[in-house]
């Protein structure tokens, strides 16, 4: 006998919502005792603190790079990475619009323009060929966003940035750890962006970021910029460094506590990865037989390290939209929803071109010598995923009852579809 479905007045699965994402960090006595370590020496501030270098040169020894620039967040990790590499006004960024909208206001906060390139449904990150098509004249930066966990294709983005003459920065936010044919995300191109924010696969604090990247120059402005625009050597023989500014800089600078919490994290994440693909694989294992439910498709070259788990509502063959089906699954006791409802191109923002000063700058500024256009059907893959996406919980704190709950209300849900039409 099938069971009432709970938004119907039956028994939900679970009383406690269970979130697609998790809502406290993954910490115990070891992060604890590593920030009480830090206060005592009551030296706080990365310019007076050397555990944010600490945290930097462990991270790109993780990564096997020769820099790291740790900041207070993933956006700003984005930003300065525009910023040191000296992209100006009058050019274009191209990026997908299935993204946080983090990496179009990066985009923004560096005078740019955002083009967009619609993405592969399969895998939900940046297609190549769409990336060829809107590159001009003024085009100057890609960004790769690797979404969810799962890298985007890499190779043909490298090669076509060479033939263009491109600067690549990987939007490593949600993929700290994965690989593309063994090779670690945000080592690909120019630089490697990522946050450490409370959801991610490890955290700082619940804020921070980081940049990686080979490039000497491109560190020592990143720095740079980070730290207001100050110089790490004075220019001047009797004017100290910290009182000389050569470029617009910021305060992006990252907290001596949340470089020794992310010390502790960066030892953990292996093993947090390796538990979110092994509950990555239960899941897919016990609802790839669901009718209108697709698991994410993961390439066989790839480390997917699922910031949460990607599936889709197909409407046609289960008879309920993405929404309708999510609603009956939060009755049940299980939160999962689309990452992107509403396209980062549709966003008002960027549809109505909002920009400093109640003007249209610099979409629309004289400077930048043509009109763009975002509106519906640019991106005809990214809006219909953007409607079938359901991200489900697959982090690594989720125990084995979590995970049948979340298989079980999928199955409850999906065998009384027809209560819901």
């Amino acid at each position: 006998m099938e069971e009432k479905l709970a938004l119907k007045g039956g028994e939900p699965v679970r009383k406690e919502v269970l979130p697609f994402v998790p809502r406290e960090a993954d910490i115990d006595d070891e992060e604890t005792n590593a920030v009480l370590d830090v206060l005592r020496t009551k030296k706080l501030s990365q310019l007076v603190s050397e555990k944010v270098s600490e945290f930097e040169e462990a991270f790109a020894r993780y990564y096997g790079v020769e820099h790291a620039i740790a900041v207070n967040s993933g956006t700003t990790a984005l930003h300065i990475a525009l910023a040191a590499a000296e992209i100006g006004p009058g050019s274009d960024v191209i990026l997908p619009p299935y993204t946080f909208m983090a990496t179009a206001n990066a985009i923004l906060h560096q005078n740019l323009v955002p083009v967009f390139a619609d993405v592969n449904p399969r895998t939900y990150n940046i297609d190549p060929t769409e990336i060829e098509e809107r590159i001009t004249e003024k085009t100057k930066v890609v960004i790769p966003v690797h979404m969810l966990g799962q890298p985007a294709d890499m190779d043909p983005i490298v090669e076509m940035a060479k033939r263009h003459d491109l600067v690549i920065i990987e939007d490593c936010a949600q993929a700290n750890g994965a690989e593309y044919k063994g090779k670690k995300v945000g080592t690909f191109g120019d630089m490697g962006c990522f946050s450490f924010y409370l959801n991610k696969h490890m955290t700082t604090g619940g804020e921070g970021g980081i940049i990686i990247t080979d490039d000497e120059e491109l560190a020592k402005r990143a720095k740079s910029i980070r730290n207001h625009g100050r110089p790490e050597v004075s220019p001047y023989p009797n004017v100290p460094a910290h009182n000389v500014y050569t470029c617009i800089g910021y305060n992006y600078r990252m907290t001596a506590i949340q470089a020794a919490i992310g010390l502790v994290q960066l030892r953990k994440l292996g093993g947090f990865n390796a538990q979110r693909r092994k509950n990555a694989d239960y899941l897919t294992k016990n609802i790839g037989g669901i009718k209108g439910i697709e698991p994410p498709y993961v390439r066989d070259d790839m480390k997917h390290v699922y910031w949460a788990y990607g599936a889709r509502v197909v409407k046609e063959e289960l008879g309920v939209s993405r929404d309708t089906f999510a609603k009956a699954l939060l009755a049940e006791g299980i939160k999962a929803e689309g990452y992107c409802p509403i396209p980062v191109h549709l966003q008002e923002v960027i549809k109505d071109k909002v920009g400093y000063g109640g003007g249209s700058c610099p979409f629309d500024c004289p400077w930048y010598g043509r009109r763009v256009e975002y509106q519906k059907g640019l991106c005809p893959n990214a809006e219909r995923l953007s409607s079938e996406d359901l991200l489900l919980p697959v982090y690594q704190t989720l125990t084995e009852d979590d995970l049948n709950d979340v298989v079980a209300a999928l199955r409850k849900v999906a065998s009384n579809v027809s209560e819901l039409r």
